[in-house]
């Protein structure tokens, strides 16, 4: 059979548990119907009716579900994975059936996308490979693709942060290609299309384009995402046959309150009272008197009882929930599972197949084979809400970098206890626990001592090192996270070491100060923590290098005495203020101080984030790397007693207003522009297209001005664009962010949706 198309239905679907554990993603219900019963419906709607499909994950019942495609008008060849091969690897097995261009798409999107249209496009541009995209308000879930204006891709960006969110262009997954892909796709491993091929591809310089899709398509890859494609079928957004409204064979009471779009499959009844709105109720599913189901679904055999609530929930099939329960918004039930009487679920709490909820519980927790965790990052802290959740995160921390030696540290007692109940079944791993510390102390000791990765719990969240100290990376967050959602538990019996690990200060002490002088600094220093175990720090390393006069002061006056130089150390340890007679020294000049102070001995400087665009006026830049060198200046500059040591050892031949004069001149302005999250991505993307002067695109957009440098980096957690404008005045430097606010507010003001 010669195949015309392939559906990739392989998958594990693990984001959408438990609603996957029993019933593979590609057989999930959308209005009764599996949700790849739609993709054959697009196929066949473009001629398009000989088809393969790889399975690997509860292939038996996909195979059940279709056939050989009798009952959908078309020819279903299978492809059964013995081993996961990875989506390229998957379709390397219909090659020997595939002797023209040939579409692939996913067995758990829904879209209405005109192949016949994309096809034509492929055609004109003689491609290779094409990919469907499509315009998103958050790309960050999804593969993110830049084209150049003739189409053709430029660069990908693997499901990005805010900072690499360059355009909102993203990667549908259906793709069109030659049969000739198949010598680019290796034969071991686990290739995958968008992370290996077709990245191999662009270096290679092959065609690859990308086809800007109009239509419908949702990534069901969610409980959100799986309910809102419920939705729009509803609502007659997709342009696919869909089963709406009544089964002539449900059965419902006269005074049912029917509200908004619904479907109410065949066999199902509906008693008095119950309240309909916007829901999906699936074959044989009851609902009781005075029940009240609104933005949910129902999947066969369901059951609601007596003025019992839903909001926003999924229940599988065969769940019962009893008469005066409330699910609120997120949440899923199991098949099979009970949810009893008067239970009250708060959002997102999951409930897995066959597990039965006491009458009367309040669940905070989903109830799997572990508990859950919610966490909230704020940049680089994961905010626990109690210490179950610090316990639970740290395994999963543990499991998702699989590391063999941690140190933990604190500056928090109540949630080191977290922490070391976390580390108690270590599957292996050694724990040497720490002392108070601040988080740039255990970055060092995790260095020093050659540790896999370090934990700092602080008051309200916990604090995730990896190798060489560095925080944790978007790759290892993301995992973490999936193992969250996916139910993770450990069951590896295997305990590590656990030992006590004295003396963080020397250790740290010893590596700050290597290679400075022993001569003594006669200038007065004041230094200035709220921090007590920090000012200690630097108060012990100031003795230890020869500084003769030291004050301390731990209260909110920083206020200096006769001939003193102030530096101010940030609560946590990490930035460095500095302060004279003459008034406060801006950070840029202070961070420039501290580059040329490195490579004046020797050292080379990285083009890290931190560092001032201006520094490569008096010094080449290296691009960042992870060489050892790179990520000792990462840490040091991150340091705040790092910088007042370097700094007061260099005093010691020259004084600091010396020192600052033969800086160059460099002034920086931030600002914020709010908008929503949904804006972030396309005001970069709107940028670039607009920019008239050459740009990198790496944390966010960096372009070189004639009198000057700006960037603009959407912010992480908060809902605004950050623009930093740096230039030997500061006149300049508000010119170029009076520039770059007026544009942002213009790709503001263009968007069709405000």
């Amino acid at each position: 059979m010669d195949i015309r198309a392939i559906i990739m239905a392989g998958g594990e679907g693990v984001r959408l548990r438990p609603m996957t554990i029993h019933c593979p993603k590609p057989l999930v219900p959308l209005l009764g119907k599996p949700v790849m019963a739609y993709t054959l419906q697009l196929l066949k709607k473009h001629n398009i009716s000989r088809v393969g499909v790889t399975l690997w994950y509860q292939p038996k019942k996909i195979r059940a579900a279709f056939g050989e495609g009798e009952k959908e008008g078309m020819e279903i060849s299978y492809f059964e994975e013995t081993e996961p091969l990875g989506t390229a690897g998957s379709v390397r097995m219909a090659r020997e059936h595939i002797k023209d261009t040939f579409f692939v798409l996913s067995g758990d999107g829904l879209t209405d996308c005109d192949l016949t249209a994309a096809l034509a496009y492929h055609k004109k541009k003689n491609a290779l490979a094409t990919l469907v995209l499509k315009k998103v308000q958050v790309p960050l879930a999804y593969g993110a693709v830049m084209t150049d204006r003739d189409g053709r891709i430029t660069r990908f960006v693997e499901k990005p942060d805010w900072s690499r969110a360059f355009t909102n262009l993203v990667n549908t997954g259906i793709y069109i290609l030659e049969p000739e892909i198949f010598s680019y796709i290796p034969e071991n491993g686990m290739p995958d299309f968008g992370k290996d091929v077709f990245p191999s591809l662009l270096a290679a310089g092959k065609k690859l384009y990308g086809y800007e899709m109009d239509g419908y398509w949702c990534d069901v890859g969610n409980q959100e995402a799986y309910l809102e494609a419920q939705k729009d079928l509803l609502q007659g957004k997709v342009a696919l046959d869909a089963d709406k409204g009544i089964h002539p064979e449900a059965k419902l009471s006269h005074d049912v309150h029917l509200r908004g779009h619904f479907y109410i499959g065949r066999d199902a009844v509906i008693e008095k009272g119950a309240v309909i709105k916007d829901a999906v109720i699936g074959q044989g599913c009851r609902v009781g008197a005075g029940a009240v189901i609104e933005n949910s679904c129902l999947w066969e055999n369901a059951g609601v009882s007596a003025k019992a609530r839903l909001e926003g929930s999924v229940l599988c099939n065969g769940a019962k929930v009893m008469g005066g329960a409330v699910l609120e918004n997120g949440c899923a039930v199991g098949s099979e599972a009970r949810v009893g009487a008067h239970v009250n679920m708060h959002p997102g709490v999951k409930i897995w197949p066959d597990i039965r909820v006491t009458s009367g519980a309040v669940l905070r927790e989903s109830r799997q084979r572990q508990a859950g965790c919610e966490c909230l990052w704020e940049e680089d802290m994961a905010v626990c809400p109690s210490a179950d959740a610090a316990c639970r995160l740290t395994q999963v921390y543990l499991a998702a970098t699989g590391i063999k030696t941690v140190i933990t540290a604190h500056r928090s007692a109540q949630g080191m206890q977290a922490v070391a109940t976390g580390t108690a079944a270590l599957g292996g791993a050694n724990v040497m626990s720490g002392e108070s510390a601040s988080l740039p102390m255990l970055q060092e000791a995790v260095h020093i001592l050659h540790a896999d990765g370090g934990i700092l719990a602080a008051a309200d969240g916990l604090y995730f090192l990896e190798k060489e100290g560095m925080p944790l990376s978007s790759q290892t967050r993301r995992k973490m996270e999936g193992l969250l959602q996916s139910g993770w538990k450990n069951e590896k019996d295997q305990q590590g070491e656990i030992s006590f690990l004295a003396g963080m200060e020397e250790i740290c002490l010893a590596a700050l100060t290597k290679g400075m002088s022993k001569k003594a600094l006669k200038t007065p220093i004041a230094v200035f923590c709220a921090d007590a175990q920090v000012l200690h720090l630097a108060e012990n390393g100031l003795k230890r290098i020869g500084v003769e006069k030291i004050r301390t002061g731990k209260g909110a006056s920083t206020a200096l005495r006769k001939g003193e130089v102030g530096f101010i150390i940030a609560d946590d340890g990490r930035d460095l203020g500095c302060i004279t007679e003459n008034g406060p020294i801006e950070k840029t000049q202070l961070q420039l101080l501290r580059l040329k102070m490195m490579k004046e001995k020797g050292d080379k400087v990285y083009d890290l984030e931190e560092v001032p665009r201006c520094a490569g006026i008096m010094f080449p830049l290296h691009p960042k790397n992870k060489s050892e060198a790179c990520l000792q200046q990462e840490r040091r500059m991150g340091d705040g007693v790092a910088g007042l040591l370097q700094i007061c050892d260099d005093m010691k031949e020259e004084t600091l207003e010396n020192m600052l004069q033969k800086l160059p001149g460099a002034h920086v302005v931030c600002r914020e522009v709010d908008c929503r999250d949904t804006d972030k991505a396309r005001i970069l993307h709107a940028l670039c297209c607009r920019a008239a002067l050459p740009y990198t695109l790496e944390r966010g957009m960096q372009v070189q001005h004639e009198n000057g440098y700006a960037s603009i980096v959407p912010h992480q957690t908060r809902p605004s664009v950050r623009i930093t404008g740096e230039a030997e005045t500061m006149e300049a430097a508000n010119e170029l962010c009076d520039f770059y606010d007026r544009e942002i507010r213009r790709a503001l003001e263009n968007d069709p949706d405000r």
